[in-house]
């Protein structure tokens, strides 16, 4: 009887997945302070002005737009850690399906060759007795 095991890990050994979450949150919480005004505000500050609210209207607006980068940023980045790691695992399947296939058709040839082996045994041994 012929029969094909392979080990059911799915991962290449030594393998990790990539974790999201520390930069995912690191990027959100660099997303949510640049959303602060206040931390737009020093770029439209000019030598001998004083600071007027056309300025803290300007720096709002600066503020949301990149407030809305960095949460898309952020989002972007766990999906392309979640692409990676869903790729390497179809990688790793394909691997371990090619394996499979390759030993099967090794057993398979294994079996043919068997069987030619003991036919032409059985021709010798009719050839002897006839």
């Amino acid at each position: 009887m012929n029969q094909v095991s392979i080990d059911n890990q799915r991962l290449p050994k030594g393998y990790t997945p990539r974790q999201q979450s520390g930069a995912f949150n690191n990027s959100m919480a660099q997303a949510m302070a640049a959303g602060d005004p206040r931390y737009q505000m020093k770029q439209y500050d000019r030598a001998g002005f004083s600071r007027g609210g056309a300025q803290t209207n300007q720096a709002g607006i600066k503020g949301a737009q990149d407030m809305a980068n960095g949460i898309a940023a952020a989002y972007q980045g766990q999906i392309d850690d979640q692409q990676y790691n869903a790729m390497t695992d179809l990688n790793s399947q394909v691997s371990q399906e090619r394996f499979g296939q390759a030993l099967g058709g090794l057993q398979q040839q294994n079996a043919y060759a068997d069987q030619m082996a003991m036919l032409q045994q059985m021709g010798a041994l009719f050839g002897l007795l006839g």
